[in-house]
């Protein structure tokens, strides 16, 4: 039996999570209260998972650690600590929006962004975002404002907004302005560059070196031109043979470019462990 590709999979995630939470106010309304929220604060029955980065901003804001949302946080922490950014590349329904639009800039411009280029550490670039961000809040601001540069939490509530109060928020022109610079750029800017929301997904996968990650194994490989397949797969541009420490911090364990080097050598997998050494 053909083996499904992880692509497959992961679009099947996101477009059914993506759809759900435009359906979630209307299941909502109904009476349908198992699961409601956004993506700052998703109640599950008795759980309740919790963008950490809001509740950051409200500890430092407040000065008090609440526990509730401590835990809530903390479990978004856990799942980033043993499978990596996954919530960029599976869940995130912005991610997807990004994806499908980068997808489509690559038939039509012949030609990509020197942005890679120029800044090739996108972590590095996001975490001068995130700490000026935080500290201008920190300093001007009396409620977390960072809140409002989720893209994830604008998109669902979007769709609170249409169907509960019946008023469709200007929010849409914002996320539409940053996929039409993505697509005249050929780049995804926002995931890479800017998003301050994975800022810390990011630091706490960092401190499990056994966690999900892509892993290469020289050997199979069979790929000599640069860049190579499954570079050219890779939405964020990385070349996943070469993922050290500071480059690896940005790959989100797609799956994208293992399902394009099984069509050759099959030098790469998804897999938890240590890393092997790289070309």
């Amino acid at each position: 039996m053909k083996k499904i590709d992880i692509r497959i999979w992961r679009r099947t995630i996101q477009t059914g999570v993506a759809v759900f939470f435009i359906m979630l106010p209307i299941l909502n309304a109904e009476g349908f209260s198992f699961i409601w929220g956004n993506f700052l604060n998703i109640h599950v029955g008795s759980l309740t998972f919790s963008d950490p980065l809001a509740v950051l901003q409200v500890i430092v804001k407040n000065q008090y650690l609440p526990v509730g949302l401590l835990i809530s946080a903390g479990m978004v922490l856990v799942i980033a600590f043993c499978l990596g950014t996954v919530f960029c590349s599976w869940i995130c329904p912005f991610g997807l929006l990004s994806e499908l639009v980068n997808s489509l800039a690559c038939r039509v411009w012949p030609w990509k962004s020197s942005l890679c280029k120029i800044f090739k550490n996108g972590f590095a670039v996001k975490a001068v975002v995130f700490c000026a961000g935080f500290l201008f809040v920190c300093g001007f601001c009396s409620s977390p404002v960072l809140n409002l540069m989720s893209l994830p939490f604008q998109y669902s509530n979007i769709f609170q907004y249409f169907f509960i109060q019946k008023y469709l928020s200007a929010v849409i022109w914002f996320i539409g302005t940053i996929l039409l610079v993505e697509f005249l750029f050929r780049t995804r800017l926002w995931c890479r560059w800017i998003c301050p929301q994975s800022v810390l997904l990011i630091v706490a996968k960092q401190f499990n070196p056994f966690r999900l990650k892509v892993v290469f194994e020289k050997e199979k490989c069979v790929g000599s031109k640069a860049p190579c397949p499954c570079q050219k797969a890779c939405s964020l541009d990385l070349d996943p043979r070469r993922l050290n420490s500071r480059i690896e911090a940005e790959c989100t364990n797609c799956g994208d470019c293992v399902d394009t080097c099984r069509k050759t050598g099959g030098a790469l997998a998804l897999g938890f462990g240590q890393r092997k050494k790289g070309r």
